[in-house]
């Protein structure tokens, strides 16, 4: 009888002991589940969250930071909302650029200073609405080193600092291009040599 007493305590042991594992068991493995959940509604929600900012990046009034917008967005994405009415934006464009200290550099009407004028339709990196904005926030050193190329020098040589802390929003640089590209003159075609001199 007591061997049989012995043997039944020590199953019940067992029994209990496997029925704690198992629950353990089950326990860690919602732990694991839910803790890969979380995992994966985070990647979802960064995901998302960069979904949401190139699509509202290029739209009139954004707020968020030129420096984020530079970190999350691909190059060549980022579209100027008013490229197709500057003159709509242009005077509070002036005032942007006057109130982050371009005029410092660049002079009040944009016509040059100790730096390049901005009123004569040279564009040391490109024109892009793109390039100009990552060239304002992240300055012509940190542009290159995004792997942008310099496509043409004036007799400044200095390098474009950069002023993308200094201009509270997106818009607020979108609004100073649009200035910028409004006070350049139109694209002119190079001049044909007459037929004469092309021999």
């Amino acid at each position: 009888m007591k061997a049989h007493q012995f043997t039944m305590q020590a199953y019940d042991r067992m029994l209990t002991v496997t029925i704690l594992v198992l629950s353990l068991l089950g326990i860690s493995g919602s732990f694991s589940t839910s803790y890969a959940a979380e995992e994966t509604s985070s990647q979802s929600s960064t995901t998302a969250s960069k979904a949401a900012s190139m699509e509202s990046c290029c739209e009139a009034g954004n707020t968020t930071p030129p420096t984020k917008l530079v970190k999350e967005i691909p190059k060549g994405q980022l579209k100027n909302p008013y490229a197709n009415d500057l003159a709509k934006v242009a005077k509070e464009g002036h005032q942007q650029f006057l109130n982050a200290g371009c005029n410092g550099c660049h002079g009040g009407t944009g016509g040059g200073g100790m730096c390049p004028p901005l009123n004569q339709g040279v564009w040391f990196f490109g024109s892009s609405g793109d390039t100009l904005f990552r060239l304002i926030t992240l300055g012509s050193q940190g542009l290159e080193k995004e792997g942008f190329k310099r496509k043409a020098s004036g007799a400044v040589q200095g390098p474009m600092p950069p002023m993308g802390s200094a201009i509270p929003t997106s818009d607020d640089l979108w609004k100073i291009i649009s200035w910028i590209k409004s006070i350049n003159p139109a694209a002119t075609p190079v001049p044909a040599f007459p037929k004469a001199y092309s021999q």
